[in-house]
C-alpha cells in the first residue's frame, strides 16, 4: 500500500481533521488568496477520498508520489504567500489620545475638471480627517483603505500584478474609529494637510495622520483625484487614476506641460480643501470651531509635496511645509525664486539625490527665509509611504530601501511630529527643532547642501 492509499484509508479521521481547520481558519480569518493552494489540496484529498470509497479508485505508486508531490507544492507555495504577503499592521501612534476619522466629499464648482472629457465638469475630490477622540467605546473600527478592494486591485493592476494579489490589505483595521466624537479641549487643534504622489492615495500616509492626532493636531488627507488609484465619489461611480494626466516621461513632449498642470492641480486641491474646512469651522455641527485655522500645516510625497509648494506660495493661511522627496521641478522657475516665507523642511531619499529635482528645490531653499535640506540615506521614494505594509520582501528586490520601512517611517514620524510641534503648536519655527540631536542619534539622517 503506498502513502497516498494509506492515508486515503484513514479518511474517516483525516477528514473530519481538515474540515476542523478549514473552520477554524474561516472563523478567523477571512478567505485569501494564499491560501487558496491550500484550499485546493483539500478538495483534491475529499475528491481523491470519494472515488476511493465510493467507486474503488486505484492509484498506483507512481502516480501517489506524482499526486503527495503537487499536494506538497502547493502547501509550500501557499505558505511562502503567506510569509511574502502577511496580512500586516499599522504601526501604533505614539501619542495620548484616541483617534477618530470621519471622510468628507468636496465639489468645488470655481474650478474646471481637467482630466474629464465631460463639458462643465467641476473637480471633485474626497478628504478623510482624523482627530483626538473624546470616546472610542462603541464605535467601529476604520478599515484603513475604505474603499477596499476597489482600490487594491486598481493598485495592483497599475503594478501589472495579478488583479487580487493585494486584496489581503482591504481589510486591515486602522487605529482609529468611525465617526468618534471629538475630544473636547479649551483651545482648538492646529491642522495639517497631507497630500499623496502620483498613483498614491489618500490612506498612504495614514500612519502620519494618526501620528498626528494621536499628539494633538486634526491630520486631513486629500484623495487628488485622477492622481489618485481610485477615488468613489458621491453618485457611486468610481474616478480611477487616469494616466494621460502624465504622459510619458522627463524630456519628452509634452511631459513639462502635463506635470505641471498635475502639480498645480494638487496644490489648487489644498486651497479647496482650506476653504472647505473654514466653512466646516464656521458651520458644521462636528468641526464648529475645533481648528485652529491661524496653525495651518501641510505635508506632501512627491507630487504631493510639489503641490503643497504651489499652494504655500499662493495662500497665506499655510504657516508649515513638510516635504517628503517633494516634486517641484515641474513648477515655475519664476514663482520657486520668490522663496517661501514659513518654516520648511524637506527631506529626500537617496534614491532621488540626483536629477533636475535637486536643482529647483535648490533654488526654492535659497530664496526662502527658513528652509532646512536633509536626506535620509539608504532609502528609496516609496519609503515616505506606506510601502511597507505590503511586503516584507519589498527592500530585498530593491522596491524600498536598505532603511525603507517601519524603521524609517518611525524616524519621519518623529521628525514631523517635531517640526509641526516648533512651526504650529509653538510657533518658534526650525529654530527651537534641535536637528543636530537628531541627527547624532541616527546617522542615516544627513543635511544637504544648497547649491
Amino acid at each position: 500500500m503506498n502513502t497516498l492509499t494509506m492515508l486515503l484509508e484513514k479518511s474517516k479521521v483525516i477528514g473530519p481533521l481538515l474540515m476542523l481547520i478549514l473552520a477554524m481558519q474561516l472563523l478567523f480569518m477571512k478567505p485569501r488568496w494564499q491560501l487558496y493552494p491550500f484550499y485546493l489540496v483539500l478538495a483534491l484529498y475529499f475528491i481523491l477520498s470519494a472515488l476511493y470509497h465510493l467507486r474503488g479508485l486505484e492509484i498506483g505508486a507512481r502516480g501517489g508520489r506524482w499526486i503527495l508531490g503537487a499536494a506538497l507544492a502547493l502547501l509550500v507555495l501557499s505558505a511562502l504567500s503567506l510569509l511574502a504577503f502577511p496580512k500586516d499592521t499599522l504601526p501604533l501612534p505614539t501619542g495620548p489620545f484616541a483617534i477618530g476619522t470621519r471622510v468628507y466629499d468636496l465639489e468645488d464648482p470655481s474650478r474646471a475638471e481637467h482630466y474629464t472629457e465631460a463639458e462643465g465638469d467641476s473637480r471633485r475630490i474626497k478628504y478623510q480627517i482624523w482627530y483626538p477622540a473624546e470616546e472610542t467605546k462603541g464605535y467601529e473600527k476604520a478599515r484603513w483603505i475604505t474603499e477596499g478592494t476597489v482600490l487594491t486591485r486598481q493598485l495592483a493592476r497599475s503594478f501589472r500584478f495579478p488583479f487580487f494579489m493585494l486584496d489581503h490589505t482591504a481589510d486591515i483595521k486602522s487605529n482609529s474609529y468611525l465617526s468618534a466624537p471629538l475630544r473636547d479641549e479649551r483651545e482648538p487643534y492646529p491642522v495639517v494637510i497631507i497630500s499623496h504622489g502620483w498613483q498614491g492615495f489618500r490612506e498612504l500616509h495614514t500612519d502620519f495622520a494618526e501620528e498626528l492626532a494621536s499628539n494633538g493636531f486634526i491630520a486631513v488627507s486629500i484623495d487628488h483625484t485622477y492622481g489618485s488609484q481610485a477615488v468613489r465619489l458621491p453618485d457611486e461611480t468610481v474616478a480611477y487614476l487616469n494616466p494621460d494626466a502624465l504622459p510619458g516621461s522627463y524630456g519628452e513632449e509634452g511631459f513639462a506641460e502635463s506635470s505641471q498642470l498635475l502639480v498645480t492641480t494638487y496644490g489648487e486641491d489644498v486651497i479647496s480643501v482650506l476653504n472647505d474646512l473654514e466653512k466646516k469651522n464656521r458651520e458644521d455641527d462636528f468641526l464648529k470651531d475645533r481648528m485652529d485655522l491661524s496653525s495651518i500645516g501641510v505635508m506632501g510625497h512627491s507630487t504631493g509635496g510639489g503641490g503643497d509648494v504651489h499652494a504655500a506660495l499662493k495662500d497665506a493661511r499655510i504657516r508649515a511645509l513638510l516635504g517628503l522627496d517633494a516634486w517641484v521641478n515641474p513648477l515655475d522657475k519664476e514663482v520657486l525664486s520668490q522663496g517661501l516665507d514659513i518654516p520648511a523642511l524637506f527631506i529626500r531619499s537617496e534614491q532621488w539625490s540626483q536629477g533636475p529635482n535637486n536643482t529647483a528645490l535648490g533654488m526654492l531653499l535659497s530664496a526662502s527665509e527658513e528652509g532646512t535640506f536633509l536626506q535620509m540615506n539608504k532609502t528609496n521614494h516609496v519609503d515616505f509611504s506606506m510601502a511597507y505594509m505590503y511586503s516584507p520582501l519589498a527592500k530585498y528586490v530593491g522596491f524600498s530601501g536598505e532603511l525603507g520601512g517601519r524603521e524609517g517611517i518611525s524616524l519621519q514620524k518623529k521628525l514631523l511630529l517635531e517640526f509641526f510641534d516648533a512651526s504650529l503648536r509653538n510657533q518658534s519655527g526650525l529654530e527651537s527643532l534641535d536637528l543636530e540631536e537628531i541627527m547624532e542619534t541616527h546617522e542615516g539622517l544627513v543635511p544637504v547642501g544648497i547649491q
